[in-house]
């Protein structure tokens, strides 16, 4: 059974397991990035992570670059959520 990105990730059940889900699509994405730049034509990939398969399609490598960005936008939401997230106040005088 083919799932889409959307699928595959709210398929996860927890908060860590949703941000390992996230740095495998990115990482598949990475490296299929690379071929697209070689082809001109339609670039895809697919991730298998043996409990499901991943396919999505991409026209350029712009939308694939832009796939990546999104992706780590949500990535780095969520660990802000499993991390909490906190802001370091400092005196002028500790530059």
């Amino acid at each position: 059974m083919e799932y889409t990105v959307k699928e595959y990730i709210e398929s996860k059940p927890s908060l860590l397991a949703k941000i390992n889900a996230i740095q495998a699509l990115i990482d598949a994405m990475l490296i299929n990035a690379i071929d697209a730049i070689d082809n001109s034509g339609t670039a895809s990939y697919s991730m298998d992570d043996g409990q499901m398969k991943v396919n999505t399609f991409y026209r350029s490598v712009e939308e694939i670059q832009m796939g990546i960005w999104k992706l780590e936008k949500l990535l780095n939401l969520y660990k802000s959520r499993y991390n909490g997230s906190m802001t370091v106040l400092r005196g002028r005088l500790n530059y």
